[in-house]
C-alpha cells in the first residue's frame, strides 16, 4: 500500500522523475498523491500535492522544476479522510523539513501529545493534518532545536521513537542530501549513472538502474549526489551494501498495447507458467524432504491463501499428508503447535504482506522452518526465509493476482509432487498443460467471456461452486469478481448450498460452477442442478458440455492440475465486468497490490 519514490544526483529535472517514478507505482493503491522538490538551490521547497490520479497529471508542470533533489508519495488512507491536506509529503512548522512515510506509527497520538509539549504549541495549532505521519518532521524539528544540532542525528533520534512497520525519507531545505529508513515496510535503494533512487518498489526506477539495494528493517540510508551510506539504526554501524541486479525484462512491466496491465497479465500466463516451472529438482526435493518429515503449515493472505489451501489440498490427495493452512491475520490461535519439527509454508506475490511477516517471525522463534513461495527477490519475506521458491513471472502490476497466483499454483504443484515422489511425471503434466492453454487462450476466448460479462453486467450478484481444488478455487474466483467488478460475489464448495446459500438464488441469478472431469463430476452436476431448478443463470467451466449450461466456456481437460486453467475465465470475466461497469481493473478502489499494514 501506498508509494514512495525519491531522486538525488546529478540530473536537475528531479520533481519530474518523482513524478513519472509515482506514476509507475499506482498499482500498489492510492487516493492522492504529493511531490516536492528543493528549488533555487535549497531556498525554497516546490510542493505540489493533491486527490486523486496521478496518472493523469502532465509533465509540463514538472518540467520547469530546476532540482536535483526531490521526494514524493501515492497515499493509501489510513489515518484521516482522502483530503489534499492528509496527502504527503507533510512539513514541520517553518516547512523546512519534508517526509513521505509509508506504513502506521502506532503510538503516533502519544507523540503527538509529546512533541506540541515540547514544542509549547497546541496540537490543533501544530498539526494541519489527520495523519499519523506528520508528527514525524515535528520531532525532528524538536530535536533539532532542542536536543541536537545535526539532521541525521535528528532522523535517528525521531526514528528510535516511533512503533510500528514503517519506511520514511526525510529531506532538510537547506541540506544536500536526503535520509530515508525501513522498519517493516519495504525500501529499495537504486544506484545508477546519473543519480540514486529510493522507492517501495523496483519498477519506479528500471528505466534508470537495474543495481538495486533492499534495505533490511532497522537500517536507515544518508543518500547524496555522490554517494549513499546505510547504517544500523540503532548501532549507527555502517553497513556493507549488498547490491543485486534486477534481471527482469523492461517491457514485461509495461502493457505492450493492452488496454489494462490486468488483461496483458491474464493473456502472458502460458508464457509465465512456462518461466515459473523451470524449477531447480534439487531444491524441490530439498523442501520435499523437509515437507515429509515435518508438521506442514501453509499460510498467506487474500488470493494467496487461496492459492495455500489448493496446496494443502493436493498434500492430502497427492501425498496423503495432513497439512493446515490459515490466512496471516489469523495465525495466532496456531502459533502453539508451530515448533521445530514444523515447516512453514508461506505464499506471498509481494514479499511484504505484513500479516504474513508477523506469523513467520513468531514461528522462527519457535525454531520452525521457513519456506517461501515468492516472486519478488529481495523482499522481506525472501531475507527471512530459509528456503524459497520463485516463480518468476516478472512484475505483475495490476492489483489483482492473476498470472503470479498461477504460476504459485504451478510451483506449489511440482513441490507437492516431489513430496509424492512424482516429481517427472509433475513437469510432464505441467509442460503438456502449458501448451495446452496457451493453444487454448486467444483472442476470441476473451470475446467470447466478454459477450457474458455483458449479458451479465447489471447484476449484483454472483455466486461460485465447486468442490475439491475447486472449492478452494470458487474462494478464489469470488476475490477476483470482488475485487475489480465490485460486483457481491461469494464462492463456496458446492454441497453447502442446501446449508444455507442457496436461499439466496432466485430468477436470473447468475452462479459459476467449475465442473472437471473427475471425481466431484457428478455431485458437481447435481449441485447445478439444485441451482437450475431454483432459476440461476448457470455459466459452467468444464472441459465438456452440459445442458445445465446456460452459458458454457470450454477450458482443456487438464486432470489433477485443471485449477490452473480453470481460474482464467474468471479472471477474464472479473476484468470484462470492470471495464463495462466503468471501473479501472488495475487500480481498484481501497485495495493495494503490497498489504503492508496489519
Amino acid at each position: 500500500m501506498c508509494g514512495i519514490f525519491s531522486y538525488i544526483g546529478k540530473e536537475e529535472n528531479a520533481a519530474l522523475q518523482t513524478l513519472v517514478g509515482l506514476q509507475s507505482l499506482e498499482y500498489r493503491g492510492y487516493d492522492s498523491f504529493g511531490i516536492t522538490a528543493q528549488k533555487n538551490g535549497g531556498a525554497e521547497f516546490f510542493v505540489r500535492k493533491s486527490v486523486g490520479q496521478i496518472g493523469k497529471v502532465g509533465r509540463a508542470e514538472f518540467s520547469g522544476v530546476k532540482s536535483s533533489i526531490a521526494i514524493g508519495h501515492t497515499r493509501w488512507a489510513t489515518h484521516g479522510n482522502v483530503t489534499e491536506a492528509n496527502a504527503h509529503p507533510h512539513f514541520n512548522r517553518t516547512q523546512s523539513i519534508a517526509v513521505v512515510h509509508n506504513g502506521i506509527i502506532e503510538n503516533h497520538r502519544v507523540l503527538r501529545a509529546f512533541v506540541a509539549d515540547k514544542l509549547k504549541v497546541p496540537k490543533e495549532d501544530l498539526f494541519v493534518s489527520e495523519t499519523d505521519t506528520e508528527v514525524i518532521p515535528h520531532l525532528i524539528e524538536y530535536f533539532m532545536t532542542h536536543e541536537v544540532k545535526d539532521f541525521e542525528d535528528a532522523f535517528v533520534a525521531t526514528a528510535l521513537l516511533l512503533e510500528g512497520r514503517y519506511a520514511f525519507v526525510a529531506m532538510h531545505r537547506d541540506l544536500p542530501y536526503i535520509l530515508a529508513v525501513r522498519d517493516g515496510s519495504p525500501l529499495v535503494l537504486g544506484e545508477g549513472a546519473q543519480g540514486y533512487y529510493l522507492a517501495s518498489d523496483v519498477p519506479a526506477f528500471l528505466d534508470y538502474t537495474r543495481i538495486v539495494n533492499y534495505l533490511d528493517d532497522e537500517q536507515y540510508v544518508k543518500v547524496s549526489r555522490d554517494e549513499s551510506v546505510i547504517r544500523e539504526l540503532r548501532t549507527r554501524k555502517f553497513v556493507k551494501p549488498d547490491r543485486k541486479e534486477i534481471l527482469w525484462e523492461r517491457e514485461s512491466a509495461t502493457k505492450e498495447g493492452y488496454a489494462h496491465y490486468m488483461l496483458k497479465e491474464i493473456m502472458e500466463q502460458p508464457s509465465a507458467l512456462d518461466r515459473a516451472i523451470r524449477q531447480d529438482d534439487e531444491e524441490l526435493l530439498a523442501i520435499a524432504h523437509l515437507l515429509k518429515t515435518h508438521r506442514t503449515f501453509f499460510i498467506g493472505c487474500g488470493t494467496a491463501a487461496k492459492v495455500a489451501k489448493i496446496g494443502e489440498l493436493w498434500m492430502a490427495t497427492m501425498a496423503h499428508r495432513l497439512a493446515t493452512t490459515f490466512v496471516g491475520s489469523e495465525s495466532a490461535p496456531y502459533a502453539g503447535f508451530v515448533d521445530k519439527k514444523s515447516v512453514l509454508l508461506a505464499v506471498s506475490q509481494s514479499g511484504e504482506t505484513a500479516d504474513v511477516l508477523q506469523a513467520i517471525r513468531a514461528a522462527g522463534q519457535s525454531g520452525a522452518t521457513i519456506v517461501s513461495l515468492l516472486n519478488v527477490v529481495g523482499s522481506t519475506i525472501d531475507r527471512e526465509s530459509d528456503l524459497r521458491l520463485f516463480i518468476n513471472v516478472g512484475p505483475e502490476k495490476a492489483v489483482a493476482s492473476t498470472k503470479a497466483a498461477t504460476a504459485q499454483m504451478a510451483v506449489l504443484y511440482l513441490l507437492i509432487a516431489a513430496t509424492a515422489g512424482e516429481l517427472p511425471e509433475a513437469k510432464h503434466l505441467l509442460r503438456k498443460g502449458v501448451k495446452e492453454i496457451k493453444a487454448w487462450l486467444t483472442r476470441d476466448v476473451v470475446r467470447e467471456i466478454e459477450g457474458i460479462a455483458k449479458r451479465i453486467v447489471a447484476e449484483e450478484d454472483l455466486f461460485i461452486i465447486g468442490r475439491g481444488t475447486h472449492a478452494a478455487l470458487a474462494l478464489e474466483a469470488a476475490i477476483k469478481i470482488q475485487e475489480v467488478s465490485y460486483v457481491h460475489a461469494e464462492g463456496f464448495p458446492g454441497g453447502e448450498l442446501k446449508h444455507g446459500p442457496i436461499a439466496l438464488i432466485r430468477k436470473g441469478t447468475p452462479c459459476i460452477a467449475f465442473i472437471p472431469n473427475d471425481e466431484t463430476k457428478a455431485k458437481m452436476e447435481s449441485n447445478t442442478t439444485e441451482l437450475k431448478a431454483r432459476g440461476a443463470y448457470i455459466i459452467g467451466i468444464a472441459p465438456s458440455p452440459s445442458d445445465l449450461f446456460d452459458e458454457w466456456i470450454k477450458v482443456p481437460d487438464l486432470g489433477p492440475i485443471a485449477p490452473i486453467v480453470d481460474i482464467i475465465p474468471v479472471q477474464i470475466l472479473a476484468y470484462a465486468l470492470a471495464v463495462l461497469r466503468g471501473n479501472d481493473p488495475d487500480k481498484p478502489r481501497n485495495l493495494a497490490k503490497s498489504v503492508t499494514v496489519e
